[in-house]
């Protein structure tokens, strides 16, 4: 459709508040995708701006879009409260919508599955004239009605990016941060970095389109997928699979240990792949000390791994990928995917942080033709700034067009060990 037409199309549909029927499926479904595109546009500016009193405006007001309604509150005061305790100023946010499934449930109610892909734009207050970036992508099953007001947000139903309680290390009076530490990675640690950054999802700056690796499993909507995601960065860094931690592609399966936190941690400890040298809150794991002048945390290296606690139980593994500016460590993951965001973003004082020094075999890197990595061609770096991807910027050999183009949509049941590992959510 070009410009003149979708601009006249929105015209006779803003006049007539709904879609005409005489109006073809795909003329409704752009509009569907346009009035959400707006709606959550304007509900991602509002909360980063703190503007919590403009925010019920958005929403109906039926049960389901007032439970929405706070937790968009309660997101927007820990963005806030989030940026002021690390010192930093938020400067934008930059938010584009992928909608693979649009239903018209009325002319006047509109049912998506929807991924809102966001880039959070922001400076540290010490360092005003250096832009720094973050990318998130969360999953949502909405719907948004039109009511006398206008479109509104009738329900949305989402695995929340951020907890809503407290913020970590709320109580701690030390900034976070030195300089970015000198590394030099090993070629399998730096396969495992590539092969992060490429395969990190739909956040803002993750490779491959925004696709997962169709080689594995999804495991969105049935645990989570930040685990089976995990493994496959160590399997790209050269760790073997074994008779424990291994993924079947006959049965498109993941073990316990490869596709659940908690016992993913189990294995890493028992097999000496990883070293747990760090639990603590985040007061314990950034206080200063003699051997770690700017805390344990910053003695992590891309490739390690962090463990995030809550109430007693392993919920959820994420890789460092790098550092930004201050030396702050920066983590991709699954499930919410995230491209370069800082280690602590989402996570309360009520988290335990579990390092993990990563011990990655020596030697080439395995060839892998069911997964395939690409190398980068600027080398070893000590350091990348948010947002640089070399493997984004190169071109792809591979059609994904030919490949289902949202892979988060699963329609096969849970098996019965999936059912049970959701107890720890991964």
């Amino acid at each position: 459709m070009n410009m003149t037409a979708a601009l006249w199309l929105w015209l006779v549909m803003s006049l007539t508040a709904t879609p005409s029927p005489l109006v073809t499926e795909g003329a409704r479904n752009e509009f569907a995708k346009a009035v959400l595109a707006e709606l959550v546009k304007t509900q991602q500016a509002l909360m980063i701006q703190h503007r919590i009193n403009d925010l019920p405006g958005l929403y109906g007001s039926n049960w389901a879009a007032q439970q929405a309604l706070k937790v968009s509150q309660v997101r927007s005061q820990y963005l806030n409260a989030w940026a002021r305790l690390r010192r930093i100023d938020w400067t934008g946010i930059t938010v584009t919508v992928r909608t693979p499934s649009i239903a018209f449930v009325t002319n006047d109610r509109i049912r998506f599955y929807a991924v809102e892909r966001e880039q959070y734009h922001y400076r540290y207050q010490s360092l005003p004239k250096t832009p720094l970036w973050f990318g998130i992508a969360s999953r949502h099953h909405l719907s948004i009605e039109h009511t006398q007001q206008g479109w509104r947000f009738y329900s949305d139903d989402f695995t929340n990016p951020v907890l809503p309680n407290n913020i970590a290390g709320q109580q701690v009076p030390q900034q976070v941060g030195g300089l970015p530490p000198r590394v030099t990675l090993s070629p399998n640690r730096q396969q495992a970095v590539n092969y992060a950054n490429q395969y990190c999802g739909n956040a803002p700056g993750c490779g491959n389109d925004g696709h997962y690796n169709s080689a594995y499993r999804n495991y969105n909507g049935i645990g989570g997928d930040c685990t089976n995601w995990i493994s496959q960065v160590l399997h790209a860094g050269g760790f073997p699979m074994t008779s424990v931690w291994r993924y079947d592609q006959t049965t498109d399966e993941g073990s316990d240990a490869w596709a659940n936190a908690r016992n993913l941690a189990e294995f890493l400890k028992s097999s000496g792949r990883a070293t747990l040298f760090s639990v603590g809150s985040y007061e314990a794991v950034t206080r200063p000390t003699a051997s770690w002048p700017y805390g344990a945390i910053e003695t992590l290296e891309p490739g390690d791994l962090i463990s995030y606690q809550e109430h007693g139980h392993i919920v959820h593994t994420a890789v460092v990928v790098g550092y930004d500016p201050k030396g702050v460590v920066l983590t991709n993951a699954h499930t919410n995917d995230r491209y370069h965001v800082p280690w602590d973003f989402g996570w309360s004082d009520g988290t335990t942080f579990y390092l993990w020094h990563v011990h990655y075999p020596s030697g080439s890197p395995r060839p892998r033709a069911s997964a395939p990595t690409r190398q980068s061609s600027t080398g070893w770096v000590e350091y990348r700034e948010p947002g640089h991807n070399p493997l984004h910027h190169q071109a792809r050999q591979d059609n994904w067009a030919r490949r289902t183009p949202y892979i988060a949509l699963n329609s096969r049941p849970a098996t019965a060990r999936q059912r049970n590992s959701t107890r720890y959510p991964v």
